[in-house]
This record gives C-alpha cells, sequence and structure tokens, in this order.
C-alpha cells in the first residue's frame, strides 16, 4: 500500500534536506577547527545546492501541472469539455488534477443537454406558423425562422438584418404593431385582400444577453372561421328572437279573431294595440341588425380635432391624455362621433371608473391616432382575438356588432382599428385615421 504525502510533508522535507546538509557541512568544518567564517561558508556550501535541488525536484509537479491546468482552460474555453489530465500520484495534485476532471465532466452534460435544448427549439420554432424574431442590443436580427423569413422577406435570411430597416419597410399598420411592444391586432391591405395579425413582443435574457423576441400570427384564416361562426350564431339569435315575437303575436290575433267573432270590439282594440307593440319590438330587433349590414358610405368633410373632442365632450364623460395636435382629418362626423362613442360605452361598461376613461391623440405626417384608453377588465390575447369578429360579445346581453361597426366604419374612412392591453390593466383601442390633404400610410 502506497503512503499518501501532504504538500505540507513535502514542504517539510524540501526544508529539513537542506538545513541538514547545511548542519553537516558546519560540523565538519568545527571539527576541522576552522574559523567562525569558514564554518559559515562550508555549511552554506554544502546546503545550497541541496536546496535548489529540493526546491526544483518540489516545483517540477506543479509546473507540469500548472501547464496542464492552462490547456484544460483554454480547451473549455473553445467548447471543447473532452480533456482530461492524468494524475499525478496522489496528494493534494491528484485533488486538484481530479477536481478539474469532474469539472469538464459536468460542464460536458450542461452544454450537451443545452444543445438538446437548442435543438428542440429550433426545430420547434421552424415548423411554428408563426412568424418568430430575436433581436439583440445592437438592433441586429439574431434568429429567423421560416415562418419570419416567407412573411418578411420572401424567404430568405434575415439573420444580420437591421431590425428598424426591416420595420420601416413594412405595412405601417404592422410596423406600428410591432413598434408598440405590446399585444396588437393590426390588418393590412394587400392585392390578396385583407390579412389580419396578432403580434407580440417580449423581453427575454439569454447568456446574460438581454434580447427581445417578436412574434406576429397570422389569424386571417382563423378570424374567417369565427367570422363563420359569427354568422351562424347570428342566424340562430334572428332566429329565437323572430320566432319568440312572433309566437304572442299569432296567439294575440287568434284571440282577436275570436273576440271579433263574439261582437266584443272593445276587447279587439286592446289586443290590436299589444300586436303593435310586439310587432315594434320585433322590427327595433331587426333593425339594430341591418344598421351594419347597411352602413352608409362616410360623407367626407375636414374636421378638426380639437373642435371635434371639445363638442363630443358636451355629451359623453372622458378626459384628455395630453395636449392634443392641431391637426384636421377627413372625416364623416356623425360616424366619427358613433365610433367614439361606442368606445367610451364599452369603456364604462368594462368597469372602468369614469375618471379614468381617457381619449389620446397623436399624429405623424400622414395619419391620426386616436386612443380610448380605460382601467375595465381588459382583454386577454383570445378575447382580443375574437374581439373583431361581428357578433361575438363578451357581455351576458351584447349584441356582438359594437367593435366590429366601429372598425368598418375606420376603414371606410381609410383607417384602421387595434387593440392592446393598457399597461398596469385595462383596454387601448387605436383609430387610425388619414390626415386631411395627406396620403394614407
Amino acid at each position: 500500500m502506497t503512503a499518501r504525502v501532504s504538500l505540507a510533508g513535502r514542504l517539510l522535507l524540501a526544508s529539513v534536506a537542506p538545513l541538514a546538509a547545511a548542519a553537516g557541512g558546519a560540523a565538519l568544518a568545527a571539527r576541522w577547527g576552522l574559523a567562525p567564517a569558514g564554518v559559515a561558508t562550508l555549511a552554506l556550501a554544502a546546503g545550497l545546492p541541496v536546496a535548489l535541488w529540493a526546491s526544483a525536484r518540489l516545483a517540477r509537479p506543479w509546473r507540469r501541472l500548472a501547464g496542464a491546468l492552462r490547456d484544460a482552460v483554454e480547451s473549455y474555453r473553445a467548447g471543447d469539455f473532452s480533456v482530461r489530465l492524468a494524475a499525478p500520484g496522489d496528494g493534494e495534485l491528484a485533488d486538484l488534477v481530479a477536481a478539474t476532471n469532474e469539472l469538464g465532466e459536468v460542464l460536458g452534460g450542461e452544454r450537451r443537454t443545452l444543445r438538446q435544448r437548442e435543438l428542440l427549439l429550433s426545430g420547434a420554432l421552424e415548423a411554428s406558423p408563426a412568424a418568430a424574431l430575436l433581436v439583440g442590443a445592437a438592433e441586429r436580427i439574431l434568429y429567423a425562422n421560416r415562418a419570419a423569413r416567407i412573411l418578411l422577406h420572401g424567404g430568405r435570411r434575415l439573420d444580420g438584418r437591421s431590425w428598424p430597416e426591416l420595420v420601416a419597410g413594412l405595412p405601417a399598420p404592422l410596423a406600428e404593431a410591432l413598434d408598440s411592444g405590446r399585444d396588437v391586432l393590426a390588418t393590412v391591405t394587400t392585392d390578396e385582400g385583407e390579412e389580419t395579425f396578432q403580434t407580440s413582443r417580449r423581453e427575454i435574457e439569454l447568456d446574460t444577453r438581454r434580447l427581445r423576441l417578436y412574434q406576429i400570427r397570422r389569424l386571417t384564416a382563423e378570424l374567417r372561421r369565427q367570422e363563420a361562426a359569427g354568422w351562424k350564431k347570428a342566424i340562430r339569435v334572428i332566429h329565437h328572437e323572430l320566432r319568440s315575437g312572433l309566437a304572442p303575436i299569432r296567439s294575440l290575433a287568434h284571440s282577436a279573431r275570436t273576440l271579433g267573432q263574439r261582437g266584443e270590439s272593445a276587447r279587439v282594440g286592446e289586443l290590436l294595440l299589444e300586436i303593435d307593440d310586439a310587432a315594434a319590438a320585433i322590427q327595433r330587433f331587426v333593425e339594430g341588425y341591418s344598421r351594419f349590414a347597411r352602413l352608409p358610405e362616410p360623407r367626407l368633410e375636414t374636421v378638426e380635432l380639437r373642435g371635434f373632442l371639445a363638442h363630443l365632450g358636451r355629451t359623453e364623460t372622458f378626459r384628455l391624455a395630453a395636449e392634443l395636435p392641431a391637426v384636421a382629418i377627413e372625416a364623416d362626423p356623425a360616424q366619427l362621433q358613433q365610433v367614439l362613442v361606442n368606445l367610451l360605452r364599452n369603456a364604462r361598461e368594462a368597469g372602468s371608473p369614469t375618471a379614468e376613461v381617457e381619449i389620446g391623440a397623436r399624429a405623424d405626417d400622414r395619419s391620426l391616432t386616436l386612443e380610448v384608453r380605460d382601467r375595465g377588465r381588459g382583454m386577454d390575447a383570445d378575447e382580443l382575438t375574437r374581439a373583431l369578429v361581428p357578433f361575438h360579445s363578451t357581455k351576458p346581453d351584447g349584441g356582438g356588432l359594437g367593435l366590429a361597426l366601429c372598425r368598418e366604419i375606420l376603414e371606410a374612412h381609410g383607417g384602421d382599428l387595434r387593440l392592446a392591453p393598457r399597461d398596469g390593466g385595462g383596454l387601448v383601442v387605436a383609430c387610425r385615421l388619414p390626415l386631411a390633404g395627406g396620403d394614407d400610410a
């Protein structure tokens, strides 16, 4: 069995050997009767070579180990964790070598695990129908999946491209949605028709770097499916309401006919009034739905923003978020007022305190964006997706036409409508309209 010698023991042996040699030299010098100076010289001459030899012998394995450790660290830095050091016997050096080898195994295992996760994540993103892009702090695109390359760059690579330049080349509604930093719906007019997208942005940290992950989902097919479901629901609602309204009319008409045969004309008159009330209720119900289908073309005129909102403030309660830009738009004042009244009513019905319902406005060289903001219950991602589908409503007694009607009016004006959660809770409804005398974006 090999004895284990510690580092302290090695140092002790290395220090004792030259001392013993020096003591022996001094003893010989004293025996020969030399002077004290001669004794010291002989002791030094005997101990110094032994000290140098012992130091060199002690330092040799440390020098070899230091070089091996340096090579191992360089390999680890380069991503090669397969390097293993040979154990130099036993003692503290062997323990250090074993710890270094164990570190290499741990780092190698973690590297393999991370690589497997990266491959799984990359495969999932490449197969995802949603466009996904990763943008670094230098505003350069670090990664773009297949859907992003097809949607934004004709299938070509996007890695390394400038993110601001890419966004600047997109249609204005989509570019504004991506710049907003929130979950937003954006509708873009293309040669094939209208496309609706849902955009989102998330801040993530990867390898101590702060990155931004953008996602863009095509919602057109889903919205069309939900729109078809909405129409089916509308048909069922209309069928139910008409059937419920016509049943008492038929019953009242039968009673009136019976009373007429008996000659009770006074009672017949009362029944006719009830029939008229029931028919009027059906008429109001049908007209509410027909207004959506018979939305007239807007009668455009120049509308000065500040004066228009001052007039609206006489009948509706809201506060202005900031100073209004001094701009004018081409709009139908009655239809635009209908949009804002609907949005303000929605804000109050969503549970927002009246004092927290506000209208903000911002303008660029081409368009004006009016934002109705509230502190109500807001909408989650699923509700945002379905909010603009006709006949879909989150209210128990809602008809599901309010937001769809607002969008129809704005699009008839050459603008659009977007929904997004409000920071701190609530909802932001953004209405974009072209400026008077400007080109639509």
